[in-house]
């Protein structure tokens, strides 16, 4: 392949290069150090490569600038009000898909008029908002039915600012709406919000005819499980896989195929063009018919990154067959990077479009390096095994970065997996839905074999993704690390074109991959030290503590407690709960798949409703638990735990144990009488880690302390877990003038309806000079103890 014919491959680098140093850096200093690196370069490099530099500089100024230009248009204007939590009245139109789930709609609102009274101010820009709307009544779920892209809607709502991650490398939901253009959430209520004249568009349209296709899978699959499946696969539609069957996929690295690609464009778009031909239609006329076909596809299945991405470059391909001229595929490819961040480059920080771009530029440059690899077997194992493994490697710091979740399972289920969903579930889906419209009898067969696949392919899948695999959950990387992978990865296409692929060539860059993949798992981080993480899991409790990288302790899971819902309507699809939300993904970030103890310090159910989570992924040493009598939901986590050979231990005042020469555990409480009520028979530990004493309470009150006073001689705490989220029962003056701690962490939720922390117990902490950290304020609270004492770190400051 030519330098010239990379021109666009180079532009669309360049381009993407530029936006994200524009997200990153001070535009006055970017502009400043690109022009800095002209000066060099037309200095130090040679006359032939001067021009290179300038249209290498000019390029990353262009970019920089059309970025800079791109947000200040999306700026808010409603963030002053949604500071205050302003309730104000708001006009505008509907501007992403309905998504109803139980009793609330969510969606974008292209804001044009707002007021107070009225909304009668013009909004200039525009802004997009991202608005919620609780439903009252069943009959209201009939009157969203009418709402699409496009739908006006007027009405009073109340703003307010989204969350960022509460907890390390948590999700970050002010980050994720940043680079959707949205600076401000609302919310409202149905019987607030009328209606009025919906607006055409082309788009809108289109969704129409998706959710008129998506009610045809539902007839033609009685499965729910297959219908939403097939919704996905067929449609783009999201939303419709069920949370635990698309949990599975996530887990064994195959949620790629539920996403509209390269793959269903050329299935699509060869189908249609063969079709035409075969009914007559000369070559160059089906070339044109076939584009135009192929853009409605992508708007009909939603027009994701990576539909557009996939129609894009299909697109240009078929219009070179056109006029016949040959493109590159990385010129495509480039191409489409360079049009999309043209359009929107905020698309450039969404993990759709960074996975769609990264793993079609793998298959580009590595398929043909991998397939040329010397190989005993036949030639389609060869190339399959080229396409999964070039696939693997380019997603992989993607993956890492994002779900810190890549399972050695997924290479060898993409080579057996992808071949069945994409020679014969999607094509016999298309045909199927396609003679639905003819005739329901004729889909039958093709239904029934999809129906018939999918229920034994998901059996397996599902029983797969019940297996614990070591080295599934990695942590979460440096930029250092992504940044040498790329080089890496880059280096070795770059020498394998120069030529450089002898065997002892080969055995180098395998040597390269292995040593990357070894330091991504960080074997010398905080191999001295303890790390005590106070997560934020709202009005409940839950601590992490990792010694050094071999020991990890989870003293209690947090608990969303929640009502069963008397209307089945209103049931959510995938309930947000702390286990499941907070806990497994903080754990699964630093590379943790063993948990050596876990405590649970009392029956609460906000103290271990989340463990309920985490017990099926991850490996349990033992638990530790209070040695009273379980009621209910205890009583069923101590079942699943021994149903999976879990032991199970209490322990008896002043026993203790060591976990390294400078760590020891000591048990405190309770000692077996039974005696108070459950709270005052939460487990009590005392850590002392290179010389500092940490004291973890459960939910103790004043009852429990004057107890642990009377039965153990406490020493003086550096850090406290308070008791009981700071309840005005808890942490009593006599206890804290015992103990006399340096600094004192509350696990407590926002704007409890407890009151916790009562104002009184502040109050003792502060008078006792106690620095205090609280997880309503603080989000999560890390602790890191070595040699030369303890470092603090909280995630919102």
């Amino acid at each position: 392949m030519g330098r010239s014919e990379n021109r666009f491959f180079a532009a669309g680098m360049l381009w993407a290069a530029g936006v994200a140093l524009a997200a990153s850096i001070t535009y006055f200093w970017l502009l400043v150090g690109v022009a800095a690196a002209a000066a060099i370069g037309l200095f130090a490099v040679p006359a032939k490569l001067r021009k290179c530099v300038i249209a290498f500089c000019g390029l990353i100024a262009l970019s920089a600038s059309a970025f800079v230009i791109y947000d200040y248009m999306h700026r808010s204007t409603l963030v002053a009000y949604a500071e205050a939590e302003a309730d104000l009245l708001i006009e505008g139109i509907i501007d992403s898909p309905v998504k109803l789930d139980g009793d609330s709609v969510r969606f974008f609102l292209l804001a044009d008029r707002f007021g107070r009274s009225a909304p009668s101010d013009l909004l200039s820009p525009k802004e997009r908002i991202a608005l919620r709307v609780k439903l009252s009544e069943e009959e209201q779920v009939k009157g969203i039915a009418s709402w699409s892209v496009g739908s006006r809607l007027a009405g009073r709502v109340s703003l307010g600012l989204p969350d960022p991650a509460r907890n390390p490398h948590g999700f970050d939901y002010a980050n994720y709406l940043r680079w959707q253009g949205v600076r401000v959430t609302a919310a409202a209520e149905y019987a607030d919000l009328t209606e009025g004249a919906a607006g055409w568009s082309l788009f809108s349209w289109f969704g129409r005819v998706q959710q008129v296709e998506a009610a045809k899978l539902d007839q033609l699959f009685s499965n729910p499980l297959t219908a939403g499946y097939m919704k996905s696969l067929l449609l783009g539609v999201r939303d419709a896989v069920d949370p635990q069957l698309e949990e599975v996929y996530s887990g064994l690295g195959l949620i790629h195929i539920l996403a509209i690609s390269g793959l269903h464009v050329s299935l699509v778009s060869g189908g249609f063009l063969w079709l035409l031909e075969r009914f007559g239609v000369v070559r160059e006329k089906a070339l044109l018919i076939t584009i135009l076909f192929l853009a409605g596809y992508v708007m009909l299945v939603g027009a994701s990154p990576s539909a557009v991405r996939a129609g894009l470059m299909g697109g240009v391909g078929l219009w070179g067959r056109y006029v016949k001229s040959r493109f590159a595929v990385l010129d495509l490819w480039g191409l489409a990077l360079l049009l999309m961040l043209l359009y929107n480059p905020y698309l450039l920080f969404q993990i759709g479009f960074q996975l769609s771009f990264a793993v079609t530029l793998g298959l580009i440059c590595l398929v043909p390096l991998l397939d040329a690899i010397p190989y005993a077997g036949p030639p389609w194992l060869r190339s399959s095994l080229a396409v999964s493994c070039a696939a693997q490697l380019a997603s992989f710091p993607f993956l890492v970065y994002w779900f810190h979740q890549v399972s050695p399972l997924s290479w060898p289920l993409n080579i057996l997996v992808v071949p069945v969903l994409s020679l014969l579930v999607l094509p016999a889906g298309y045909v199927a839905l396609l003679l639905s419209h003819l005739h329901p009898a004729l889909a039958f067969l093709p239904g029934k074999l999809v129906d018939g696949l999918l229920t034994l392919l998901h059996h397996w899948l599902i029983q797969l993704g019940g297996l614990i695999v070591p080295f599934t959950n990695w942590p979460h990387p440096g930029v250092g690390w992504i940044l040498s992978y790329v080089a890496a990865i880059a280096a070795i296409w770059h020498l394998w074109k120069r030529g450089y692929h002898r065997r002892r060539d080969m055995l180098m860059y395998a040597l390269a991959i292995c040593l990357l993949l070894l330091a991504a798992r960080q074997p010398l981080s905080g191999t001295d030290e303890v790390k005590i993480t106070f997560l934020d899991v709202g009005q409940g409790d839950s601590a992490v503590v990792e010694i050094g990288r071999n020991t990890v302790y989870l003293i209690d899971g947090g608990g969303t407690i929640r009502f069963a819902e008397k209307e089945p309507w209103r049931a959510k699809r995938s309930p947000f709960e702390v286990g499941k939300d907070v806990v497994v993904p903080f754990l699964r970030s630093r590379g943790i798949e063993r948990i050596d103890r876990l405590v649970l310090t009392h029956g609460d159910f906000d103290h271990i409703g989340g463990l309920a989570a985490v017990i099926p992924r991850f490996g349990i040493g033992a638990a530790l638990v209070n040695g009273q009598p379980p009621k209910d939901f205890e009583q069923e986590i101590l079942d699943e735990l021994r149903a999976r050979s879990v032991s199970v231990y209490s322990g008896t005042v002043g026993s203790g144990w060591r976990d390294s020469p400078h760590v020891r555990w000591t048990w405190l409480h309770p000692g077996g009488s039974g005696e108070g009520n459950e709270n005052n028979q939460s487990v009590v530990l005392l850590l002392t880690a290179y010389g500092k004493n940490i004291l973890f309470t459960g939910d103790l009150e004043r009852e429990g302390e004057e107890h642990l006073m009377k039965t153990f001689k406490l020493p003086q705490i550096d850090v406290l877990k308070i008791g009981h989220h700071g309840s005005k029962t808890s942490s009593s003056e006599a206890f804290l003038n015992e103990i006399r701690p340096k600094v004192a962490v509350i696990s407590v939720g926002s704007q409890n309806r407890y009151g916790h922390p009562a104002p009184a117990v502040i109050e003792r902490l502060k008078d006792g000079g106690t620095t205090i950290y609280r997880t309503d304020w603080h989000g999560a609270v890390t602790a890191r103890i070595n040699r030369d004492g303890i470092n603090w770190s909280v995630q919102i400051n």
